[in-house]
């Protein structure tokens, strides 16, 4: 059983700003643990930079933001990050508008 999954930004900002060095760190890291590392899509903070997205055995999820390679893990470990949503609040998110409504 993972008692971790650490997901790490793909989208276009993050790239730029080395997420895929922070991914191959990570990778090597927990390489002989059960923590699953990953990429993922947009985690949708993107001047924030490069992003990482922890979950941990109760479900929680964490991002961890303008991460570095010499710090993300102790900060994970730490358990540093700040909680996260992919909307700041739920009435910014208008399904109502929805073009798939309409289908």
């Amino acid at each position: 059983m993972q008692t971790k999954k650490i997901e790490v930004c793909c989208g276009s900002k993050c790239i730029s700003r080395n997420s895929e060095e922070i991914f191959d760190y990570l990778q090597e890291e927990y390489k002989e643990t059960d923590v699953a590392v990953h990429m993922c899509s947009c985690l949708g903070r993107c001047k924030k930079g490069p992003n990482i997205l922890v979950t941990d055995e109760k479900e929680d999820e964490k991002v961890y933001h303008y991460s570095k390679n010499r710090t993300i893990k102790e900060r994970i470990e730490n358990n540093e990050g700040m909680p996260y949503t992919r909307y700041d609040t739920e009435d910014k998110l208008d399904l109502g508008s929805d073009f798939l409504g309409d289908l």
